[in-house]
């Protein structure tokens, strides 16, 4: 079985790991432009849910790469509400020819500082029951349950909301650092799934922090996997960082290809 992940913050590649398969990442799948993925029992993707919608590189991804297996799956991660992304993400399918047999979504911890208050959600994690639906779904999956899940009303007004609310793209600009905080060590860079931060001088000496450009997912794999806690964002509800504990830092950045971008001067034209 071939599992093709998107992670930002480990939840996604946490539940991929569960499946018992060989992982892949959407990024890599992506960078290396590979044509087709086959196997001989299932292909299943995971991934998160953003903002009602499918991470953009997870639609690139369907769009551009066949999927051959005699069973086809996906799994989507969410904090709270998971909009209608299991039905967008059949109707990705279909639109490249895959049909999907199995869909469902699981509640994760959110970590989403921009709508929730990242502590509580830590402390009430028991209450979504985590590793007894993944084991559920895990069983399902065994079994080859063919089923999608339909999205209930309440997910489909205000997943409608939500996807209005993803295309904003000045997003980004609501990031900022700490500079008194940030070492310069370029980890919120190598995790970046788009390339869209690069790192510039900002004293006219060596000192090096983050800068955003404008092709930002919100993924906040920069936000949560920053060691010293220096990158903000206005408007967060928390300051606490979350990563999922099953899911190591080198994991996201050899998932998100390492991150490959150029080191300009404080006086260069950013670019992604």
């Amino acid at each position: 079985m071939t599992i093709i992940y998107f992670t930002a913050t480990g939840n996604s590649l946490c539940v991929a790991k569960r499946m018992a398969g060989k992982t892949v990442s959407v990024m890599s799948v992506l960078r290396e432009n590979k044509p087709e993925i086959s196997d001989s029992e299932a292909i299943g993707i995971v991934a998160p849910v953003y903002f009602g919608r499918l991470p953009q590189p997870v639609e690139e991804m369907i769009g551009h790469t066949r999927l051959k297996a005699p069973y086809i799956f996906g799994i989507l991660t969410f904090g709270e509400i998971a909009g209608r992304a299991a039905s967008l993400l059949a109707k990705a399918g279909l639109r490249s020819g895959i049909k999907f047999d199995y869909i469902r979504t699981i509640k994760m911890i959110d970590n989403n500082f921009s709508v929730v208050n990242v502590d509580k959600q830590i402390r009430k994690a028991g209450k979504k029951k985590i590793d007894e639906n993944l084991d559920a779904i895990s069983d399902e999956i065994g079994l080859r349950i063919r089923n999608i899940e339909k999205p209930g009303w309440l997910d489909k007004i205000v997943g409608f909301f939500e996807e209005l609310i993803s295309r904003d793209r000045t997003v980004a600009r609501k990031f900022s650092v700490e500079t008194d905080k940030c070492i310069g060590c370029g980890v919120c860079v190598k995790v970046c799934p788009t390339r869209n931060i690069s790192m510039l001088s900002n004293d006219h000496k060596t000192k090096l922090s983050p800068v955003w450009h404008d092709h930002c997912l919100m993924c906040t794999a920069c936000y949560h996997n920053c060691s010293q806690g220096a990158i903000r964002f206005r408007g967060e509800h928390s300051r606490t960082t979350f990563r999922n504990p099953a899911v190591s830092l080198e994991e996201i950045i050899r998932s998100n290809g390492g991150g490959n971008s150029v080191t300009h001067d404080e006086n260069a034209t950013a670019g992604r």
